[in-house]
Order: C-alpha cells, then structure tokens, then sequence
C-alpha cells in the first residue's frame, strides 16, 4: 500500500534500529546488507563507518552500486511471534553520497561552492542525528561518507492492513 500518512509511519521509523539496504549495480545485479540509519523527517542516513571492513569505505559495492545506479530500496520491519503484529515499509528513492573525497579545485563555480557547503552542511546534520541514535558512535567512529536516501515512494504493510493493496 502506497501511503504518505505520517503519523502513522514516522513512529515506526524513529523506534527502527536496523534496516536493509537494497542497491544495484550497472548490470542490475543486486546487494543487499544490514544498515543502522537515520532520519530526519525527509531524507534517510546511513554512515560508512569505521567498524572492520574488507575494503576501503569508498572501494565498498553499496557505494559504488549507488554511483552506478543511484536506485535503492530501504527495508525497514518489524517481526514478532504474533504475526498478526508483522509489518515492513519500504523506502524507494535516489541515493547520494555525502562525504565524497573533493579535488582543491580553485576554479569551482559558485555554484559549486554552493553545493559543496550544502552537502558538508548536510553531513554535519546526519553525523548529529546518528550520534544521537546510536551512543555506540562514542566507542567506533563514525566515518567520512554517508549515504542519503531521497524517498520517492514508501510503502506500509502490514496484516492488520489487510495485506498489499
């Protein structure tokens, strides 16, 4: 079910402490992974933080699928025992990576400049929203790139909505 009813999603979203991370890569190939997040009310985080990896942050295939194919899906859901009590959104929308490594380039554009300051002020944003969502960010740092999501569709389901409409 398509649906923009706020006060009926945002709840579930701001208790969520994992969700999955859908990408895809040139070739449509898919990937899907574990992600804490955060939100702000339009748009998702998701940090590329300092916790063991096999490769550079930057070298990832979630950031180089979204550089390929900016198309994600995020799975957000919640299980019980009592399946009565199952439900999932899902976030589709375009994603963007913040953080990215800048050449010093003296001869940006102001428009440029524009845009850089507003992307540096948006990962300021995202770090202060998962810091206070996730005090284990005290202990790991939190890492220099992170994923945006602009939703474009969200979808709730769940059995006490009758299923997929």
């Amino acid at each position: 079910m398509t649906t923009t009813n706020n006060q009926k999603i945002n709840p579930i979203i701001y208790r969520a402490r994992v969700a999955r991370l859908a990408t895809a890569d040139s070739k449509a190939i898919p990937h899907i992974i574990p992600v804490v997040f955060a939100f702000d009310g339009e748009k998702y985080y998701i940090p590329v933080d300092e916790k063991p990896k096999i490769t550079k942050p930057d070298k990832l295939r979630r950031i180089k699928n979204i550089q390929a194919n900016p198309a994600v899906a995020l799975l957000i859901d919640e299980y019980d025992e009592d399946w009565n009590k199952l439900l999932f959104i899902m976030i589709q929308g375009k994603a963007s990576i913040l953080g990215k490594r800048r050449e010093n380039n003296k001869e940006e554009t102001e428009e440029q400049q524009d845009s850089s300051y507003a992307s540096d002020k948006l990962l300021k944003n995202a770090h202060q929203l998962l810091f206070m969502k996730y005090p284990q960010y005290e202990h790991i740092a939190i890492g220099k790139l992170c994923i945006v999501i602009h939703p474009e569709k969200t979808i709730l389901w769940s059995m006490l909505s009758g299923g997929n409409k």
